[in-house]
């Protein structure tokens, strides 16, 4: 059985939007050039960043996750809603 973040020693914070904006623009995300609304970072038990997921107002979110070789994922996606008629 997987052991829960939590019992390896992981913590979650919610960081400062305006410090994590620029650092996911630099690793590559391009859906808003504004800084996300809400932030959640996840640390190992040794304190280091694991895992970022972040939204944006116009829709974007971003999920960051590094691994301990300092590679990384960075994954993005918009959610868009769509009112209104369909022509006949």
């Amino acid at each position: 059985m997987a052991r829960s973040h939590a019992r390896r020693g992981w913590r979650s914070t919610q960081p400062d939007p305006a410090l994590i904006g620029p650092m996911l623009r630099q690793a590559g995300f391009i859906g808003s050039d504004s800084d996300p609304t809400s932030v959640r970072a996840s640390f190992d038990a040794d304190g280091r960043p694991r895992r970022i997921h972040a939204r944006y107002a116009e829709g974007w979110t971003c999920a960051m996750h590094l691994s301990i070789d300092g590679s990384y994922s960075l994954s993005q996606s918009i959610r868009m809603r769509v009112s209104g008629r369909v022509p006949a």
